[in-house]
């Protein structure tokens, strides 16, 4: 009886150790993940990363600048179909482009704009209010857009109104 008191005993220090070192642990993990984040924030680690400077703008430490364009699609004013809830959709979008087909796609852009129409009118008024419909309709307009301007042309729809009223 008087050996397994003992036994207990020990485990229980050794339990009592053992969380001991661990909190410890932990805690010197947490101080070393704070000072690695504020390095990584001050720009030091993260060369693109901007720094401030005494007049506290930021100026850039890398000048890489992406290759791309926007070109704006005018405003489109859509009359939705009569079970929907809202009377017209308002819609602006940006097309994403490689700055070398810039000239192309604006080129193309009545035809865009005739395409957008023709698809967001076919919509019916679930497809607009239902949940996730501007996900949907964005990834519908974009392969419509693809097809108009080509392969490679275009990178993606930026979609800047969408406006249901």
């Amino acid at each position: 009886m008087a050996q397994t008191n003992t036994l207990e005993t020990g485990a229980v220090e050794n339990s009592s150790t053992s969380s001991k070192r661990l909190l410890l642990l932990s805690l010197v993990l947490c101080v070393i993940g704070a000072c690695a984040g504020f390095f990584a924030q001050s720009g030091r680690a993260l060369p693109f990363v901007g720094k401030a400077s005494a007049t506290g703008k930021i100026e850039k430490t890398s000048q890489i600048q992406p290759e791309i364009a926007f070109v704006e699609i005018p405003t489109l004013i859509v009359t939705l179909p009569p079970n929907a809830k809202n009377n017209h959709l308002r819609f602006t979008a940006l097309i994403e482009v490689p700055l070398d087909h810039q000239e192309d796609v604006e080129f193309l852009i009545p035809r865009i704009q005739d395409i957008l129409n023709g698809y967001l009118r076919a919509l019916t008024a679930e497809d607009i209010e239902g949940p996730g419909a501007l996900f949907k309709i964005r990834l519908h307009l974009f392969r419509r857009i693809a097809m108009v301007v080509g392969l490679g042309k275009a990178n993606s729809l930026l979609v800047t109104e969408f406006i249901l009223n």
